[in-house]
């Protein structure tokens, strides 16, 4: 790549002055040597004589743009060295023009560019470049797929300084509440570049984290790289980490090592050559049980560039031949993480993506790799984005960056992404969703169903799913209005798609309540503060559907014992359970009888979260008949929240602990028949 800079440099001998031609050389050697920062100087000291200096214009763009990855600040030169550039160097000129705007995600600038560089792309010319075809096709992606994902599902934020430097900081490693990554910067006055790309060489760092913040970075070193205070000559950096936080996986002299996190007193041990099979391997993973290997290697066995492969390994703990996964392409297949769920995250230049590196995700479905799926923006940039790993059992991790607006080169963000597979409902999840349907009083047939939540949810609903009787009601909001056509038994049923911040997916909660419409039966609902005289009408309007009396529940051996709950917590205590497994065993052996359960709350706290808390209440014990063989179909939930006090202990009013726990209940009403007939209280 250097030799554009020497092209430069013999055209200046032969048509410039003396002084020009002194400085010229000195840049084209500075160059050579990969003293990037002292060959700017020398073109700075061109351009101070004449600004509009076609070789000091042509040099300071090249190799901001080709060589320190500053795409932006070589914009302007690249823009002037183009405008009187000789026919030998159009072709690189007008490339990395393209590449800067690219870069900076001006796409339509860099098309032009490019397909002015295209009429000089060819195998002959020195300056041939096989990227071009792709980054063409990348800038027309890019503008083909403008969205933004929402901040619910995904972001992006610098891990900033003292992390990342204007030296490349990259694969980071979150372990045991720190990250260990790797980077190029210089950490003693006397440390050597390495010569090749004008870089320091690579090393690992490690930050602890402490309360979200990041301690400044220290020299994370094994025995093998340093020696006697003084590293090797050599490219260390850290790969990835294994599931249960014990062995560190890391590059040395083109092979994958492994060491001990919990000594690092011990050297690291290179892996056998199943994995370390050709000249190259740059980057691994191991599944979370330990037995399977994702590995990047470059080999004549390849699809083309680095490619990933996998291996499994045997009962005897060897690794098995590497198999090369189908969904390679003929560029570069890099950096790949294996999450949880199944999930592989990897990173490649050869498909369709905005430019340099995308991150890619993809899963082995039914014995074949589904095709991969781009992650979108603002995951995915312009430039290269790679080394993208999750912290176990959450949506938030790290990965690494080039994009614009960095420090330098390539940065280290935090990054949040939400996996948008959806697992079906758990029927043992404790829903703090409540689902209300109440008739109304001007119409029998017709019903207000709504679904309440906790506020910290309202934002972060993605989609709700209704059904009537398991047919799909064409409604897509938290409440509608419907008008029964005939009176009979309904079942109400919700699916709410929900962001949690603290989950590695989208959540599924689902809700159902079975209600009785019209046939002559009343309904009865509940105000937020129910007066005595209107519980009591519910109730004796309750007995005539068949509740049963104290006397028949003594007959039943039933246990009536109260359900209490400790101070804003839905946990069943001793108490309950046993109370609990008693009645469990009289439901099996009565199979006509169905149950209501009534939860409760006190007052302390508002009335929307003590209506949740009460629902919490009333399903715990709801999953505990569930879990143990009661069919849902004989089983109601109803929410009181703090609307049915049993004492005085309302809002403002001073109360002992032990008032206050009286109120803090659940109740069990027995039914003699199906719900088909019941009453469903709200």
């Amino acid at each position: 790549m250097k030799k554009i800079i020497l092209m430069l440099c013999a055209a200046m001998i032969a048509v410039s002055c003396s002084q020009e031609k002194k400085l010229l050389r000195k840049a084209a050697m500075a160059v050579e040597q990969s003293d990037f920062n002292k060959a700017l100087k020398y073109y700075d000291q061109i351009l101070s004589d004449n600004k509009d200096s076609y070789y000091g214009n042509a040099g300071k763009g090249v190799v901001l743009s080709e060589y320190m990855e500053q795409h932006e600040k070589a914009i302007p030169y690249l823009e002037k060295a183009v405008e009187k550039s000789p026919k030998k160097t159009m072709m690189k000129l007008n490339y990395d023009l393209g590449k800067s705007y690219h870069h900076v995600g001006n796409y339509e600038r860099a098309l032009y560019f490019y397909s002015k560089a295209i009429p000089y792309n060819n195998p002959d010319n020195p300056d041939y470049d096989a990227f071009l075809t792709k980054r063409i096709a990348d800038c027309k992606y890019a503008m083909n797929h403008t969205e933004v994902n929402p901040s619910q599902e995904q972001w992006v934020k610098n891990a900033g300084k003292p992390l990342n430097t204007e030296m490349p900081e990259y694969s980071p490693v979150y372990v045991n509440n720190s990250i260990i990554f790797t980077s190029q910067r210089k950490d003693d006055p006397k440390e050597k570049k390495n010569g090749v790309d004008g870089r320091y060489f690579e090393k690992m760092y490690i930050c602890k984290i402490k309360d979200g913040v990041l301690s400044p970075p220290v020299r994370y070193t094994l025995p093998g790289y340093e020696k006697n205070g003084k590293f090797n000559k050599t490219n260390e950096s850290v790969v990835s980490a294994s599931a249960d936080n014990k062995t560190l996986f890391l590059y040395r002299d083109g092979k994958i090592f492994e060491s001990s996190i919990s000594d690092p007193s011990k050297d690291a041990v290179k892996m056998d050559e199943s994995i370390n099979f050709s000249h190259l391997q740059n980057h691994a993973c191991v599944s979370k049980d330990g037995r399977t290997i994702f590995f990047t290697s470059e080999s004549d066995k390849g699809a083309g560039g680095t490619d990933i492969y996998r291996s499994v390994k045997n009962e005897e703990g060897d690794w098995s031949p590497p198999e090369l996964v189908s969904f390679n392409t003929l560029y570069n297949e890099d950096s790949p993480f294996l999450a949880e769920d199944g999930t592989l995250f990897f990173s490649s230049n050869g498909l369709p993506g905005y430019g340099g590196y995308d991150i890619y995700k993809t899963r082995y479905e039914n014995g074949s790799w589904v095709t991969p799926e781009n992650l979108g923006q603002p995951i995915n940039s312009p430039g290269d984005d790679i080394y993208f790993a999750l912290k176990p059992g959450s949506p938030d991790g790290y990965y690494s960056s080039s994009r614009s607006g960095g420090y330098g080169d390539m940065d280290i963000y935090q990054v949040h992404y939400m996996i948008n597979t959806v697992k079906d409902c758990n029927k043992n999840d404790i829903s703090v969703f409540v689902l209300n349907a109440t008739p109304r009083n001007d119409d029998a047939m017709k019903y207000d169903i709504s679904l309440e939540m906790p506020e910290a949810y309202s934002n972060k609903v993605r989609s709700y799913s209704w059904t009537l009787n398991n047919m799909p009601v064409d409604v897509m909001n938290p409440k509608f209005e419907h008008r029964f056509k005939t009176p009979g038994t309904y079942t109400v049923s919700v699916k709410t798609i929900v962001f949690c911040d603290t989950c590695t997916s989208l959540v599924a909660r689902c809700n159902e309540k079975v209600i009785q419409v019209g046939d002559g039966v009343l309904a009865a609902t509940t105000p937020e503060k129910t007066p005595e005289s209107t519980t009591k009408t519910a109730n004796e309007n309750i007995n005539k559907s068949g509740l049963l009396s104290e006397a028949e529940l003594a007959e039943l051996h039933w246990n009536t014992a109260s359900l209490y709950f400790d101070y804003n917590n839905s946990s069943i205590k001793d108490n309950i359970q046993n109370v609990l497994e008693q009645n469990t065993t009289i439901l099996k052996k009565n199979k006509n009888l169905s149950v209501i359960i009534n939860g409760f709350a006190d007052s302390r706290g508002t009335e929307s979260y003590n209506k949740m808390l009460s629902a919490k209440r009333a399903n715990i014990i709801k999953n505990y008949f569930v879990a143990r063989g009661i069919p849902q179909s004989r089983i109601v939930v109803n929410a009181y929240g703090e609307s049915q006090l049993v004492n005085k202990c309302s809002d403002n009013v001073e109360c002992s602990e032990e008032e206050h726990q009286a109120n803090r209940r659940a109740e069990l009403k027995v039914m003699n028949k199906p719900f088909k007939s019941a009453i469903t209280l709200k």
